[in-house]
C-alpha cells in the first residue's frame, strides 16, 4: 500500500492558501491512474476556474485516458519509445501511454511532458514522481515548464528536441488572432498544438488525441487541414454522441472527437471510425471501418467526414451525386444583422402601431412553422423600433429562416421554417443574430421554392448528412452556401407535394429518393 501526501509549503500562500492533505490507497499498477485523478483535483483547486479557462485547460478523465493511451500500436522495435504529452497538466495521459508500454512491451520509456503553468507543474511532479516509483527504472521523464509552442521545429529552423514515437495529448483550446505570430495556419490553439506535435514525430510516430470537433469542416481551418493531412495520415477518429460528457467534471459543451494520425506519406484503404454515447461506455464501442475517400475525399475544401453506420455511408454517396447548391438556384444565406447588445436602444416589449415592426429570434423558428407573437410567457423582446434602418432591417418577404444554434442532442440539428411574404405586419423585418435566413438577393423567393428548400433542411436524411459532415455546434452561413442540393426537377417536384399534401405517411424527402 503507498500513500501519497500533498501538503501546503512550496511555491507559499501565492498558490496553496491552506495545507492540504491527500492520501491516495492503491495497491497495484491499475490504481495508478486513480492517484494521478486525485491529485488532478488537488491542482484544480489551487486554480481558479477563470485561470483555467484563459489558459484553455481542461482536465483529462481516466476512462479518456486509457481510451487514447490504446490507439497507438506499439512497434518493439526499439529499446526505448519516446512519449510527449504537451500541455500535460498532471500528467494523466503522458502517465497512461507509459503504463501501458512498459506492461505490453519490453521497451523503456523516455516521457517528456511540457506544462508552462507553475501550479499544475508542481502537481505533475508529484504524479510524476509517482509513477516511477510506481512503474519502476524502465520509466524516466523530464518537465518542461515551457510554452510548447517554443519548440515547434519549423519556426525554429532547428529540433530543440529529439524526435518522438508518440505523441499523446489533450491541447488547451481558444481562438488565435490571425496577427498572432504563433498562429501558424491553425486559428485555434488545438490545431496549432497538433502542427507543432506533428513536426516533432519521427516518420511513422503517431499523435493520439482528444480535440475539439471543429477542425473538420468550415472555411475557417480549411488551410490547416490541407497542410496537416499533406504529412499526417489519420487512422482512427472516434465521435462521441453526446457533447457534453467528455469533460464533463469542468462544465465543458464542446463537440469533441478523438483522433489517431500518422505521420507517414502511405495512405492505408480504411479509416476506423468508432463511436459511443459519452466516456462511460468507452470500453465497448461500436467500430466501423469506412473508405478512406469516404472520410477524406480529397475536395477543395480539405473537408473531414466520419460516418458511423451504412446508413450514414448511404447519405455521403447520394449527396456526392448532387453538383447544385444555394448559388446554383440564384439563392444567398445571410445571419440576421440584430445583435440585441449592440442595438438594445431599437428593441421594443410592445407593439406600437405605425412605429414598430415584427422582431423574430431563434425561438419564433419551429419546423411547422413560424410563431410570432409568443406573448407574455416569452421574456425577450417581439418588436423592433421602425427607425432601426435598413442596416438592421429586412424586406418582408418570403424567406427561408434557420435556427443557427441547436443542442447535438436535440432531434434535428436543422430547424428550418418559410417565412411568407406579408404574413406578419409591417414593410420591414427585425431579425436577431442567432437566425439564418435563405433569400434571393434583389428578387423574391417562389412559395414552392422556399417550401422545398424548407422541407430539404429539415428532413433527417440532410440531419444525418450535416451531423457527418460539420464539426460545428452551429449551423454557419458558410457551411449552408456549399451544402449539395438534388436537381431543380427534385426540387419543383418535392415542393408541389409539399404544397398540395399528396405525400402519403414517413418522409416526402424519402419518397421522391426512393419512389
Amino acid at each position: 500500500m503507498m500513500e501519497v501526501h500533498l501538503v501546503g509549503g512550496g511555491r507559499g500562500s501565492d498558490y496553496l492558501h491552506e495545507a492540504m492533505v491527500l492520501t491516495v490507497l492503491h495497491d497495484n499498477t491499475t490504481k495508478l491512474l486513480d492517484a494521478v485523478a486525485a491529485l488532478a483535483e488537488v491542482s484544480k483547486t489551487l486554480s481558479s476556474e477563470a485561470k483555467r479557462k484563459e489558459i484553455g485547460q481542461f482536465f483529462t478523465s481516466q476512462r479518456v485516458a486509457r481510451f487514447l493511451a490504446r490507439l497507438p500500436e506499439l512497434r518493439a522495435t526499439k529499446p526505448c519509445l519516446r512519449v510527449l504529452d504537451p500541455g500535460a497538466g498532471a500528467g494523466m495521459l503522458g502517465i497512461a501511454m507509459a503504463e501501458r508500454v512498459l506492461s505490453e512491451s519490453r521497451a523503456s520509456v523516455h516521457l517528456v511532458a511540457v506544462e508552462p503553468d507553475p501550479t499544475a507543474a508542481e502537481v505533475l511532479g508529484r504524479s510524476l514522481a509517482l509513477a516511477s516509483r510506481n512503474l519502476g527504472k524502465r520509466l524516466t521523464w523530464e518537465i518542461r515548464p515551457n510554452d510548447f509552442l517554443a519548440f515547434d521545429p519549423d519556426s525554429l529552423g532547428r529540433p530543440i528536441l529529439e524526435p518522438f514515437d508518440i505523441v499523446i495529448a489533450n491541447p488547451p483550446y481558444f481562438k488565435v488572432s490571425p496577427s498572432e505570430s504563433r498562429g501558424g495556419d491553425a486559428p485555434n490553439m488545438y490545431a496549432r498544438f497538433m502542427e507543432v506535435a506533428a513536426r516533432l514525430l519521427v516518420l511513422g510516430g503517431q499523435l493520439a488525441c482528444i480535440i475539439p470537433r471543429s477542425f473538420t469542416s468550415g472555411a475557417y481551418f480549411e488551410r490547416f487541414r490541407k497542410r496537416f493531412h499533406a504529412s499526417m495520415c489519420l487512422e482512427r477518429a472516434h465521435v462521441f454522441d453526446s457533447r457534453r460528457d467528455a469533460f464533463r467534471a469542468d462544465g465543458v459543451q464542446q463537440e469533441n472527437v478523438i483522433t489517431l494520425y500518422r505521420r507517414d506519406p502511405s495512405r492505408g484503404e480504411k479509416v476506423i471510425v468508432s463511436s459511443t454515447e459519452g466516456e462511460a461506455d468507452l470500453e465497448s464501442p461500436t467500430v466501423f471501418p469506412v473508405e478512406r475517400d469516404l472520410v477524406l475525399p480529397g475536395d477543395t475544401h480539405a473537408s473531414v467526414f466520419l460516418p458511423v453506420s451504412a446508413e450514414d455511408v448511404r447519405a455521403i454517396r447520394l449527396f456526392r451525386t448532387w453538383k447544385h447548391n444555394l448559388g446554383s438556384y440564384g439563392l444567398e444565406v445571410s445571419t440576421g444583422p440584430v445583435v440585441p447588445f449592440r442595438n438594445s436602444e431599437f428593441l421594443r416589449g410592445t407593439a406600437d402601431a405605425g412605429e414598430t415592426l415584427p422582431m423574430l429570434w431563434m425561438q419564433h423558428v419551429r419546423s411547422e412553422g413560424i410563431a410570432w407573437p409568443l406573448g407574455a410567457g416569452f421574456r425577450k423582446t417581439e418588436h423592433i423600433d421602425r427607425r432601426a434602418g435598413s442596416k438592421l432591417l429586412v424586406r418582408n418577404s418570403t424567406y427561408v429562416l434557420m435556427r443557427r444554434f441547436t443542442a447535438k442532442e436535440e432531434r434535428r440539428r436543422f430547424v428550418a421554417a418559410v417565412l411568407r411574404k406579408g404574413a406578419l405586419p409591417g414593410a420591414h423585418l427585425g431579425l436577431e443574430n442567432h437566425l439564418n435566413f435563405i433569400h434571393q438577393p434583389g428578387g423574391e423567393m417562389a412559395e414552392s421554392q422556399a417550401v422545398a428548400v424548407a422541407t430539404l433542411l429539415n428532413s433527417a436524411l440532410f440531419d444525418s448528412y450535416y451531423r457527418i459532415a460539420s464539426g460545428h455546434t452551429q449551423v454557419n452561413a458558410t457551411e449552408l452556401r456549399v451544402l449539395p442540393l438534388p436537381s431543380p426537377e427534385f426540387l419543383t417536384t418535392l415542393g408541389q407535394r409539399s404544397l398540395d399534401g399528396s405525400a402519403v405517411g414517413g418522409s416526402l424527402v424519402e419518397q421522391l429518393l426512393d419512389p
